[in-house]
């Protein structure tokens, strides 16, 4: 065994963005399946994201698990940045040890699809599809890898609160109805893998919050733009309070954690290991 692999009994792990959740949309509008979620995993509902606290930015630290200012990612502009200093993509740290990473999310524009494809390949991504518009087109998309990866990481970007969110304001009835909807998706999720199994890893978390200093917006340092909720769950997790010190670029430092590979340099975030007391500590 490579000397950079630790000893994990997590082979894969499900990551679901929930674009745009605030934590306090959690109990405003009754999301049963986040809160049960939270309750049997290890959870904070007071994780920050980075700055600006956009999708973008967000997305490409999760996908390379560097700082915006390291990525390039900077803006809204949706482009293939120019990175400051080695960036290390998490598919690609998984593929070095033959481990798949399939990505799922909404349809993209016409327009915008041969640069997604372009951007898809840069990160080493093994599967890339777009399908559908909201939580539950995307669910299905990825429901046969669901069923057969059983190695790596299945990742699923959910936009139904986002766009609502831009639309008619964060935290108004048709925001609350589209929290709903991701909440619903986020049960057949939990029916569709089994969260006692310690070979199974699952994280949902938003990528930023929403309506703190504009209605309808998100791109501020307002509390309210900054905060998500951050929830791992199954077998190898231990139920616990993640707190507040808690960033979103824990979340790829912590995927390669749990499938026992090193952490680059590039990674600004850390192993969230107070979810896995279980397992050996030793990287």
């Amino acid at each position: 065994m490579p000397a950079d692999i630790r000893s994990s009994p997590v082979r894969r792990v499900v990551l679901v963005v929930l674009d745009g959740l605030r934590p306090d949309a959690i109990q405003r509008f009754g999301l049963q399946r986040v809160a049960s979620l939270a309750r049997r995993g290890a959870s904070t509902f007071r994780a920050q994201t980075v700055s600006p606290s956009i999708t973008p930015c967000a997305m490409a630290s999760l996908l390379t698990g560097a700082a915006p200012e390291r990525h390039g990612i900077q803006s809204e502009r949706f482009h293939i940045p120019r990175p400051r200093g080695p960036v290390h993509p998490l598919a690609k740290e998984l593929a070095k040890h033959s481990l798949p990473t399939s990505f799922f999310m909404p349809q993209v524009p016409f327009l915008m699809r041969g640069i997604a494809a372009r951007i898809s390949t840069l990160l080493g991504l093994g599967e890339f599809r777009s399908y559908g518009q909201d939580a539950d087109d995307v669910l299905e998309s990825a429901g046969t890898h669901l069923e057969t990866q059983r190695r790596g990481l299945i990742m699923m970007h959910w936009l139904d609160a986002d766009r609502a969110g831009h639309e008619f304001g964060w935290m108004s009835p048709e925001y609350g109805a589209a929290a709903v909807r991701m909440d619903d998706a986020l049960g057949r999720l939990e029916a569709a893998v089994d969260l006692s199994d310690p070979g199974t890893l699952v994280i949902a978390l938003a990528d930023h919050g929403g309506g703190g200093a504009t209605p309808k917006h998100h791109d501020s340092a307002h509390p309210l733009d900054t905060t998500i909720p951050v929830l791992l769950a199954g077998g190898a997790v231990v139920p616990c309070e993640l707190g507040g010190a808690v960033s979103l670029t824990d979340v790829p430092a912590t995927i390669l954690w749990a499938l026992g590979l090193a952490r680059p340099e590039s990674y600004a975030g850390r192993p969230l290991l107070q979810a896995f007391a279980k397992l050996p500590m030793a990287a």
